[in-house]
């Protein structure tokens, strides 16, 4: 993934809940639209069924140097109906707790 404005990025994500059977495979899809060096990331962002469901969404990811640290501010809009705004609202909140995660244990 080369992060420059206007480039495009394509991943997926495989998991596998207690309930599944086989893996599941969530692809995403974006593309970066601004990038300031350490302060602003911001993307389209676009997934399938249980996802935004094709709905091409905004995410800004804003950096603000504070005492000891770096305060992290995500905002994510753009979503077609509140139950895909719910999702990715838990997904993110899981995400960025997973971060903090590992930024404190490289600390």
């Amino acid at each position: 993934m080369k992060a420059e404005v206007n480039s495009v990025f394509f991943f997926e994500t495989v998991f596998k809940t207690e309930e599944d059977l086989v893996e599941q495979r969530h692809p995403h899809y974006g593309r970066f639209l601004r990038l300031i060096p350490d302060r602003l990331i911001e993307f389209t962002w676009l997934t399938g069924a249980g996802g935004t469901e094709g709905a091409e969404t905004l995410v800004t990811i804003e950096l603000e140097p504070v005492e000891n640290g770096t305060q992290l501010s995500l905002t994510h809009k753009g979503f077609p109906n509140d139950q895909s705004k719910s999702r990715h609202d838990s997904a993110w909140g899981m995400i960025l707790e997973h971060l903090d995660q590992k930024m404190k244990e490289n600390i």
